[in-house]
């Protein structure tokens, strides 16, 4: 009982942080959806909520950065408990993954003139604004080192336990950004593309203070030592962890992106409405990620110290967190639903398609507690391949028939299909748990 009462404040010190940053980033959405959405088109909320699924399919394809620092770091920090001479240092995780963060961001810079244009027409926007979402797009591209080094740096401290300093770079951002979007879209009328600088000086000024907050904490004569930071061997796991997270990644958004685009192809007024209605299920993500972060620090720890029980004991704490949270989410959802959307937009045809979908939008904080949380626990102890691998076989056994199938529900077959799939990731990584943690032993 005593393990259990350190164990869960341990969780809530990791946690509550990374729930704060985390309530940040949809608060920012939030902003956006009712700016956007008390401007007499519609076309400027349809507009950011194509652009923004883009930008997320580029940017968060990428967000192995962040989810295999984390790994590596927690663990790292596990052997150090026991080993007398570990293998591989913090410092050299954190400059190899900023070398990975730096040399990646040239990719979606590249290769942005030839794919932008066949992106945004594969997610079947209108022409009314497809060019508005081309315009979004090319100007958030231009943070994209800012973002990649961001990913490393909070990735580095998640790793380390110091989710305080994470916190700072995520209020950092996101309060920046909320205060441009009031500046740029509410008082100087620049709708979509104000909202897209609002995030690129806003993502920049996160990265600067980021370097600050672990400078104190490196040893820059390491720095020049940099061959013991470009091991072979340790490149080769490095890139072996993130090939799996880049794909499982690109999957996750995949299904928000065809999500996105099913809906677009239905009309303006659904495509609107299913943004908001995803907003509002990110909100209760991003505060359900707090209990999955912790759960890939403390997993992480317990995966590199090879201790079982720990390791279990973490999953269980970190499950109880995840699912209350979930369910309050629900609840907060069937019964203040209707009051919710008319907080984020006065557009009457899209609040209405908004309302009828309200009873997926509660299921989805419920259904989706055990896929966040067992996404923290494989992250931590570096079992990607079977994330990966649940990922495919849920887009393809039960995402798309289920859409398919469905279809002539319309908008309710899309969102059965997708609330179908993140039930499948979460029972799928359940049924493999028992044999990751037997092979967690000393």
């Amino acid at each position: 009982m005593f393990f259990d009462l350190l164990q869960r404040k341990k969780i809530w010190a990791i946690a509550w942080p990374m729930i704060l940053g985390g309530l940040s980033t949809p608060l920012l959405g939030l902003v956006d959806t009712a700016l956007l959405g008390h401007i007499e088109s519609s076309h400027y909320l349809s507009a950011v909520a194509v652009g923004a699924s883009v930008i997320g399919l580029l940017y968060w394809g990428f967000g192995f950065l962040r989810m295999g620092t984390t790994s590596l770091v927690a663990r790292q920090k596990g052997r150090s408990s026991f080993e007398t001479s570990p293998k591989d240092n913090h410092e050299d995780i954190l400059y190899r993954g900023l070398l990975i963060a730096l040399l990646s961001s040239s990719l979606p810079l590249l290769a942005s003139p030839w794919l932008i244009d066949s992106i945004v027409a594969w997610m079947n926007a209108s022409q009314a604004i497809d060019q508005l979402s081309v315009e979004y797009i090319q100007l958030r591209l231009y943070s994209t080192p800012a973002v990649f080094i961001t990913f490393v740096i909070t990735g580095w401290l998640i790793g380390a336990q110091r989710t305080q300093a994470a916190l700072a770079i995520a209020l950092c951002a996101n309060l920046l950004n909320i205060a441009l979007d009031l500046l740029f879209i509410g008082q100087l009328g620049m709708n979509s593309a104000g909202a897209a600088i609002a995030s690129v000086l806003a993502e920049y000024s996160a990265a600067i203070l980021g370097l600050y907050l672990i400078s104190p904490s490196l040893s820059f004569r390491r720095f020049y030592r940099w061959q013991q930071w470009l091991v072979n061997h340790e490149f080769r796991a490095l890139l072996q962890l993130n090939y799996h997270l880049f794909f499982r990644t690109l999957l996750v958004l995949f299904s928000l992106s065809f999500f996105t685009a099913q809906g677009a192809a239905m009309g303006d007024n659904i495509v609107a409405a299913n943004a908001i209605l995803l907003q509002l299920v990110m909100l209760s993500a991003y505060v359900m990620d707090g209990f999955s972060f912790a759960a890939e620090a403390l997993c992480g720890e317990a995966s590199g110290k090879k201790d079982r029980q720990a390791f279990h004991w973490h999953t269980l704490g970190c499950g109880l967190f995840v699912v209350v949270t979930g369910l309050l989410f629900s609840c907060l959802y069937f019964m203040l639903g209707p009051e919710i959307i008319y907080l984020l937009s006065n557009i009457e045809s899209i609040n209405n398609v908004a309302k009828a979908m309200l009873p997926w939008l509660a299921l989805m904080p419920m259904v989706g507690a055990v896929a966040y949380l067992f996404d923290g626990v494989y992250i931590g102890c570096g079992a990607v391949k079977a994330m990966h691998i649940s990922l495919w076989l849920g887009i393809l056994l039960i995402y798309l028939p289920l859409w398919w199938l469905f279809q002539p529900w319309q908008n309710h077959g899309l969102w059965l299909a997708l609330l179908g799939f993140t039930a499948f990731r979460g029972l799928s990584l359940a049924f493999y748990y028992p044999r990751l943690l037997a092979n967690i032993h000393r």
